[in-house]
């Protein structure tokens, strides 16, 4: 237990001193380089502010995080109804082994000039591509997780006539608690990138497009207060949102 504790103890301590580290590269990188190139830390917290104040954080995050949010719930919710299927029947997961290799193979940049193509410049091309790029991440978990369940407790289920209900219910999903936990600390941080990469090409608004009009008036502060805002929203989102999600069906699975 005291081993235990040090140990995050040191951890704790190395992550912090990689951060100041980088924060002072940064500074140091700052001080030989144009405000053009590389803003300072306090040239870029002084962007922040005021697209903070001026409400435009507020509105670009918020369409950014709906968008998001949608495509990844598309995606997971057909990836996961497939993957079920899929580790249930043999033909249908040979079915989709080159279609998953395919979406695999897809350069996200090339499906998002395609969506173009197909939507315009709109909203519907981050959802698009977002559902499109996390499919795979999911359904792989999920079909490969149920593959991997002990086929003696689903015949043992049946012999005892249990429901398909209970199946589900008391082995399956139990089963895939890990798959799916896995899938979406995968999928979340990717979905986050992938919707803003969207952005920048394809609507005119959202992070993506204020990065592009940061990028076209070069304000290369703005950029990296934007830099900043996307990678801490990822952070956000796995601790606020994957770890408590983590404790609570863990302790769920546990008690089934």
């Amino acid at each position: 237990m005291k081993n235990s504790i040090m140990s995050r103890k040191n951890s704790f301590i190395i992550q912090v001193s990689t951060c100041i580290g980088i924060l002072l590269i940064w500074i140091v990188l700052s001080f030989n380089f144009p405000s053009i190139l590389i803003p300072s830390p306090y040239e870029t917290l002084l962007a922040l502010w005021k697209i903070t104040i001026t409400g435009e954080l507020l509105q670009q995050f918020y369409l950014t995080m709906i968008r998001m949010s949608i495509g990844l719930l598309i995606g997971m919710t057909f990836a996961t109804i497939c993957g079920l299927l899929a580790g249930r029947f043999a033909v249908i997961y040979e079915i989709f082994r080159p279609i998953i290799s395919f979406l695999l193979g897809i350069p996200p940049i090339i499906l998002v000039v395609v969506a173009m193509v197909w939507f315009g410049t709109n909203s519907s091309i981050p959802v698009f591509v977002v559902s499109i790029l996390v499919f795979p991440t999911f359904y792989v978990n999920i079909a490969n997780g149920y593959r991997q369940i002990d086929s003696q407790l689903l015949q043992m289920a049946t012999v005892y006539q249990k429901s398909n209900w209970q199946k589900l219910h008391f082995i399956i999903l139990p089963s895939l608690m890990i798959p799916f936990l896995t899938a979406c600390s995968l999928a979340a941080g990717g979905a986050v990138r992938i919707t803003i990469m969207a952005e920048l090409l394809g609507t005119s608004n959202g992070i993506g497009a204020a990065l592009t009009m940061a990028r076209i008036n070069i304000n290369t502060d703005k950029v990296f207060a934007w830099t900043f805002i996307s990678v801490l929203t990822i952070i956000a989102i796995d601790i606020f949102i994957l770890n408590p999600l983590k404790v609570k069906m863990m302790k769920w699975n546990m008690e089934e």
